[in-house]
C-alpha cells in the first residue's frame, strides 16, 4: 500500500529529511517485516498473525500494514526474498556437459534449496488456495522448474510428455517432502533416492 504524503508546514529554519533517507528507512522496515515472517514460519508457525509478525519485527501492527496492503502481499514478498536466495544456487553453470549428470546436479541443488525453503513453501501451498497472487506465483515456480529440466533434456525426452512429467515429479518439492519429512530420511538419503529414481527413468535412453 502506498502511504499518503504527510503535509508539513514550511519551516525555513529546518531542512526536510532527504528522500533517500526515507527510502532507506522504508526498505529497512519492509526487510524487518519479511524477516520476521520467515523466522516465525521456520520456527513452525504455518500461519503467523500480523500481530505476531509485528511483535517479532519490533514494529507496530499499523507499521506492518503501512508497508504491505495485507498478509497476502507480505507472503508474496517473502516468496520474492526466497527466489533471490534460491536463483543463484539453481542457475549456477553445470560442472558436467552430460545431461544425465546435469540431472544429478539439479537434484543436489534443489535439495539444498528445498531444505531451507520447506517451511515457507509449505505455508505458501496452504495460503495459495485463497490467494490469486500466490497461486500465480506457485504456477510460475512449477513452470520454471519444468523449464530448467527441459533446458538440459534431449529433444527425444522432451517430446515424451509422460517421461518428462515423471522426471518433473522425481525432482519435485513434493517428492523431496515425502522422503524428507514424511519418511524422515536424511538429506543425503533423499538425494540418493531421488537420483536413483531419475537414473531408472533415463538409463534406457539412447543418446
Amino acid at each position: 500500500m502506498v502511504k499518503s504524503t504527510t503535509t508539513v508546514k514550511a519551516d525555513a529554519s529546518k531542512e526536510s529529511p532527504h528522500p533517500d533517507g526515507r527510502r532507506q528507512r522504508t526498505k529497512a522496515s519492509r526487510s524487518k517485516i519479511v524477516n520476521a515472517l520467515m523466522e516465525l514460519t521456520t520456527e513452525g508457525d504455518p500461519s503467523p498473525s500480523a500481530a505476531r509478525v509485528a511483535k517479532r519485527a519490533g514494529l507496530s501492527l499499523r507499521s506492518v500494514f503501512s508497508h504491505f496492503d495485507d498478509m497476502d502481499s507480505l507472503y508474496y514478498a517473502m516468496n520474492q526474498r526466497l527466489a533471490e536466495i534460491a536463483l543463484p544456487i539453481l542457475r549456477k553453470p553445470y560442472r558436467s556437459t552430460d545431461w544425465r549428470d546435469q540431472l544429478m546436479e539439479i537434484i543436489e541443488r534443489r535439495a539444498l534449496v528445498y531444505e531451507f525453503a520447506a517451511p515457507h513453501r509449505i505455508m505458501t501451498s496452504i495460503k495459495k488456495r485463497h490467494s490469486k497472487a500466490l497461486t500465480e506465483n506457485y504456477r510460475r515456480l512449477i513452470k520454471n522448474e519444468h523449464k530448467a529440466l527441459n533446458a538440459i533434456l534431449p529433444k527425444s525426452v522432451q517430446k515424451d510428455k509422460m517421461l518428462s512429467r515423471f522426471l518433473l515429479l522425481a525432482t519435485s518439492f513434493d517428492s523431496w517432502r515425502l522422503f524428507r519429512h514424511d519418511e524422515g530420511l536424511s538429506e543425503k538419503q533423499v538425494i540418493a533416492t531421488m537420483s536413483k529414481m531419475v537414473r531408472n527413468l533415463t538409463d534406457h535412453i539412447e543418446d
